[in-house]
């Protein structure tokens, strides 16, 4: 599902840690002998804590949102100026204690939060290093800024945080440098930089994933002046092979074997922009304790990419979004579940495109967007999986150029993960239906991506039939009435409420598609969401306890029927079942619906 109702989404349903090494390199020569000098300049933000009554100064700025001075270190060149920027409560100030260095008037912008003033100093006639220090201050906040003159344009590497020597298992470095002018940046392809939003400069930061290859790599990041490439420094990097888990050998039929009860963190991680955008909380480490105590030992993740996204013109995304999702995907592991990680509806970018046919630029995003999170995840063994897709096509129909479409994406979903090794060289990789529906799977014309590792297919659909009893919220929305009683025995006599279709015959006929065709020829199936949504005791004609009743016996035979074909059931739940804070029970009767089908339903692998 992809909206905050459920009701109207399936409306339309349609990532040898070595001691710290960094070389400060710092030459200072007089301009008579070479033009080759080397600066002090840190563009790092650094913390000031505070205390009762002044913060103690350090370099940098202070430790929360009001005070924050964009440079520590400032190298100038002859008398050529430099800006400094400033975030502050209130027009900071800022003095110096040498009368060779010059402050010009501040500046506010628009918003009078960050400001703005140019150093400059006068000329240098003995050509030797000097340093002064800024003081700068706004109310109770101080902060310090060193000011070196030099003699000539020069770049200067000040660190690299927090080593040139990179986490084999994938992680993000900083470089930060000084220069007495604008620089260009080159770095190898597997650094993917991770642009600034705040006021730092003279820095440059990368993500990488884990090195899953058969050795160590190396690569070369060099800042150069844009005036003068020959005035540069170069940072060696090097990160040794990461180790691969014994965990992976779980054919998908095994692996399918081991989840017993699945459960969905909907509306949430896949809320475009952010996951409490729909108004669940963050998850948090209870709730995920609490969803084992409830009895489930998977875990889909439906995730959104495509909003996370800090540099369109790369697909880079956010690095703290990939560490937030591998926070998640680390507590569910670390409880001894199973996780699903997919590109789910995320503003429709991918799925709802399937209609128009293939697209380049689309098919590009999805092979960028799984190389980093694929990396980033590559870590985990095979408790995690990945999902290529949501409801592909399930918007705007599926005429063949949709099908095409549908098949080519999941190909490069594919290549994608398998082109980043290590454990996902052989990872459980999970391919959508058309639509997630059973009924057009079962057209034939659907192949899965060929894939260079054998047994590692599941293929997914997602049930919510009947779905004028299981999510249509009012009447007429697309059926004359929504249905409240499903099951012969649970029928009201004379009432125009109850199903009329899609009942137990019909349910155990889907499943019967699924095992035959699927589960008895080596593919499991995920049936990522099945669910009835909640009603009230105060709809309209309703008899609630009745409806109860035939929620939880819904609920139980789906359960029971899908793990009786093969197909392992991951309820799609949204705050309306479960507590979101403390992933307690809500509704107790549809936890224990679903656990009653759970312990009755048997795989038949």
């Amino acid at each position: 599902m992809d909206c905050v109702n459920v009701a109207d989404a399936i409306a339309r349903l349609g990532v040898d840690t070595v001691l710290y090494s960094v070389k400060m390199l710092i030459v200072t020569m007089k301009i008579f002998k070479t033009l080759l000098s080397f600066m002090l300049v840190a563009a790092s933000f650094m913390t000031v804590s505070c205390g009762d009554e002044e913060d103690s100064v350090k370099p940098g700025f202070v430790g929360n949102d009001e005070f924050k001075v964009g440079k520590t270190e400032m190298a100038l060149v002859s008398t050529a100026p430099q800006t400094l920027s400033i975030m502050a409560p209130v027009k900071p100030s800022v003095v110096a204690d040498a009368s060779w260095i010059h402050v010009s008037e501040m500046k506010a912008t628009a918003s009078g939060k960050v400001y703005s003033c140019d150093i400059s100093c006068d000329a240098n006639d003995t050509y030797d290093v000097r340093t002064g220090t800024l003081r700068v201050s706004s109310g109770k906040h101080n902060a310090t800024v060193t000011v070196s003159q030099y003699g000539a344009e020069t770049v200067r590497l000040v660190s690299v945080t927090p080593s040139q020597t990179l986490a084999p298992e994938g992680g993000s470095v900083t470089i930060t440098y000084a220069a007495t002018d604008e620089v260009e940046i080159t770095a190898p392809d597997w650094l993917i930089e991770t642009k600034s939003r705040a006021l730092e400069e003279d820095k440059v930061a990368y993500s990488f994933s884990g090195n899953y290859s058969e050795a160590p790599r190396a690569g070369e990041v060099i800042v150069s002046l844009k005036k003068d490439p020959s005035v540069s420094i170069s940072v060696n990097l090097t990160q040794e092979a990461a180790p691969k888990s014994d965990n992976m050998k779980s054919s998908a039929r095994e692996l399918a074997a081991k989840m017993y009860a699945g459960i969905n963190i909907g509306n949430t991680m896949e809320v475009p922009g952010g996951e409490t955008g729909w108004g669940n909380p963050k998850v948090n480490l209870t709730y995920i304790k609490g969803l084992k105590t409830l009895g489930f030992n998977a875990v889909r993740i439906p995730c959104a990419w495509d909003s996370h996204v800090v540099d369109a013109t790369t697909n880079t995304i956010d690095p703290e979004w990939l560490d937030r999702v591998d926070e998640v995907v680390g507590w569910i592991v670390s409880e001894g579940m199973y996780a699903i990680v997919n590109i789910h509806w995320d503003g429709g970018w991918l799925e709802e495109s399937c209609s128009n046919g293939y697209d380049e630029a689309v098919d590009k995003k999805q092979r960028d967007y799984w190389t980093q999170i694929a990396g980033r995840l590559n870590h985990y063994d095979e408790h995690l999986m990945f999902a290529g897709m949501n409801e592909p096509g399930m918007q705007n129909g599926l005429a063949d150029k949709a099908l095409d479409a549908i098949m080519k994406y999941q190909q490069t979903f594919l290549d994608a993960v398998r082109a980043t090794g290590g454990n996902n060289a052989s990872r459980c990789l999970i391919h959508q239906a058309p639509k997630t529906d059973i009924n057009e799977l079962s057209k034939g014309a659907y192949r899965l991506p060929a894939d260079i590792v054998s047994d590692r297919a599941l293929i997914e659909v997602h049930m919510y039939d009947p779905s004028d009893f299981t999510i249509m919220d009012k009447d007429g929305a697309w059926a004359p009435t929504v249905k409240y009683y499903w099951g012969a025995q649970f029928h009201v006599d004379g009432s125009d409420r109850n199903c009329t279709w899609g009942e137990e015959s019909y349910i155990d006929g889907q499943f019967k598609k699924m095992k035959d065709n699927w589960a008895s020829k080596g593919i499991p199936v995920i049936v990522g969401e099945y669910a009835c949504q909640n009603q009230s005791a105060s709809a309209k004609d309703i008899d609630f306890d009745r409806w109860k009743e035939s929620r939880a016996y819904w609920t139980t035979y789906v359960t029971r029927a899908a793990k009786n074909a093969g197909c392992v059931p991951f309820y799609w739940e949204t705050n309306g079942d479960i507590n979101r804070n403390n992933g307690s029970a809500k509704n107790a009767y549809v936890i224990d619906a679903i656990m009653k089908g759970a312990a009755e339903g048997v795989y038949p692998f």
